[in-house]
């Protein structure tokens, strides 16, 4: 295989990974980022046909998107370097900073996120998609210090130690590590992923950018060095019951339909009161609906 087809790039492996699966995958993403927010829909499908042979860090980079769409509404304030300023740990621990520097706003999610992670990864991972869907979907303003935390009420994580932790200086420690890695693999675009595989020794792959899913496959068989085997998708009732919500084009991508078939199938399931359709501002969404819970 050419990897050089895939865009790949050799890395070096970060000394603090560990993992009980085979690949570790570096997911470097802004929470902000509408490409992100397409690729979580992605690395879902990859996470259900493929995840019994990976588990996946997420890196939240609050660098590009972010900064140039804040530089547009308040460019006298972020003249600042990045790097720089997200170094300066004992500014951004201060507790007044929500309300008195409001300049250094887009790293709150960032540092939110590691809040949730000291709770687990499970729990991070968790609030980083409901962040995404707070954004995306219900047009929340997911730097504002009151919608994080309903975003931790939300995934059922422990709202006191949540509310600690986002002045902690053990989440500025871990977003600091993260900016630490994100240098030293030389992230360039977003999303980027990187694959390392159960030898620290041996040189990660990195994949700048969004490429197609199969791309992602294949990268994962080279790293596995066996053939994959593909689990099946749940039927898609089964999967939009564990979901807050869906819309049509992540069920699209997921199931490799186009819009009109689920759109069909979706309107099969309103009908048998399976599902019911949300109207929020401009964006549809799915959820599941029980209708046994109904007294």
């Amino acid at each position: 295989m050419n990897d050089k087809q895939y865009k790949t790039e050799s890395i070096i492996h970060p000394k603090q990974t560990c993992t009980k699966k085979s690949i570790e995958l570096y997911v470097f993403i802004d929470p902000l980022c509408k490409p992100c927010w397409d690729f979580s829909t992605l690395l879902k499908k990859f996470h259900l046909e493929y995840g019994q042979y990976f588990s996946s860090t997420y890196v939240p980079v609050n660098r590009y998107y972010t900064t140039k769409k804040l530089l547009e509404k308040r460019p006298s304030h972020l003249s600042f370097v990045w790097e720089k300023t997200a170094s300066r740990s004992d500014i951004l621990c201060d507790d007044h900073l929500w309300i008195d520097n409001k300049e250094l706003y887009p790293y709150y999610s960032a540092i939110a996120i590691k809040a949730a992670e000291l709770q687990g990864r499970i729990a991070g991972v968790n609030y980083l998609k409901k962040l995404q869907e707070y954004y995306f979907l219900l047009d929340y303003d997911i730097t504002d210090k009151e919608v994080l935390i309903q975003c931790a009420r939300e995934i059922n994580i422990d709202i006191h130690e949540f509310i600690e932790d986002l002045h902690s200086p053990l989440s500025i420690k871990a977003f600091q590590c993260d900016i630490k890695v994100t240098k030293e693999m030389n992230i360039t675009e977003i999303p980027s992923v990187v694959y390392f595989n159960e030898n620290i020794e041996e040189e990660g792959l990195k994949i700048n950018g969004f490429e197609s899913y199969q791309t992602y496959v294949k990268i994962l068989e080279l790293m596995h060095r066996e053939k994959l085997i593909k689990r099946d998708l749940p039927d898609l009732l089964e999967f939009i019951k564990f979901q807050p919500f869906v819309t049509i084009n992540e069920l699209s991508t997921i199931y490799e339909k186009t819009n009109q078939q689920i759109e069909l199938e979706l309107k099969k399931l309103i009908l048998l009161r399976k599902v019911k359709k949300i109207v929020q501002a401009e964006n549809i969404y799915y959820q599941y609906f029980d209708s046994q819970s109904i007294v």
